[in-house]
């Protein structure tokens, strides 16, 4: 690798890890569950560490523990690390809630528009995804989430629709426009509504530890029964688009994995998470892909 994206990912990985203990520090205080999630759960399970040229990290909570971290995150964290909540906001970037450490900045980012913005972008930033319970109708609460998606890039500074093909260009086209007629905050409600419409996911104590062979009393159990999970501001993402995850990866706590040295908490049986969203996870990507995601130049 380069050498000057090599000393750009030394630091951003410690800004990674800063906030990363940030929030380590705060779940535990608060008896908040959290899983590593996407690139930093792979990059602990097969590297032990953040995957090397990964250049921000990734978290998911059940929707009660993240509704309570928001409830606790700001008069707990360092002043140095900034929630973003998109739903606060008139622009729309994306539907995930993320923490940005300001005391590193980026020139500019792969997705431009940083003025747009007001820079609250161009800084590593902590990702926190969201377990929900499928609703009954399933395939109708992600087709709305879709739409809604559609409709909030009418509050991007620009579309690419490169990215879609054939009528859906087109219907991309149309929901956008329709979008910026809408404000974004009426939006991002309606998809915080829809997102939460099958019950709120959660854990309980299970007093009697059944079948627990660790002893640990925690066990898993969502409103309505037991029910389908799945990661709910992760659907634009094709990986992820209609996969569902069973509770017993969660069932009896987390499992722990490696980042730096220090254990962080990972999903249960986690060879078959890893399976179902990156296939052959333990196989490295092409060379060429191997490169930072968002940007490899630090404001000095």
């Amino acid at each position: 690798m380069d050498k000057k994206i090599q000393e750009y990912l030394d630091r951003v990985h410690q800004s990674d890890f800063d906030m990363l203990c940030e929030v380590d520090r705060i779940c535990k205080k608060h008896g908040i569950q959290y899983f590593l999630h996407g690139g930093t759960f792979l990059g602990a399970v097969r590297h032990q560490d953040f995957i090397p040229w990964d250049d921000d990290v990734d978290i998911l909570f059940l929707r009660k523990d993240y509704e309570k971290f928001l409830e606790v995150y700001e008069n707990e964290a360092d002043k140095r690390f900034k929630l973003l909540r998109f739903e606060r906001y008139p622009q729309f970037f994306d539907f995930i809630t993320k923490i940005a450490d300001q005391s590193l900045t980026y020139e500019g980012t792969t997705f431009g528009a940083e003025d747009f913005y007001d820079n609250r972008y161009s800084h590593p930033t902590l990702d926190l995804f969201v377990f929900d319970v499928e609703a009954d109708n399933h395939k109708w609460q992600l087709t709305r989430l879709k739409l809604l998606y559609a409709l909030a890039m009418g509050h991007r500074p620009f579309i690419d629709y490169s990215k879609f093909k054939g009528i859906m260009k087109a219907v991309a086209f149309v929901l956008a426009g329709v979008g910026r007629l809408i404000p974004f905050k009426w939006i991002a409600h309606r998809y915080m509504n829809i997102q939460a419409e099958g019950g709120l996911a959660g854990l309980v104590r299970d007093q009697a530890g059944a079948g627990n062979e660790s002893g640990a009393d925690i066990s898993t159990s969502v409103e309505g029964g037991h029910r389908y999970l799945f990661i709910s501001n992760e659907q634009p993402d094709p990986r992820y688009w209609g996969l569902d995850f069973d509770a017993e990866h969660l069932i009896y706590g987390p499992d722990t994995g490696m980042i730096r040295g220090k254990e962080f908490p990972i999903p249960k049986n986690h060879d078959k998470w890893l399976k179902k969203t990156y296939k052959d996870y333990m196989s490295l990507p092409p060379e060429d892909k191997r490169v930072p995601m968002h940007v490899n130049v630090i404001q000095e």
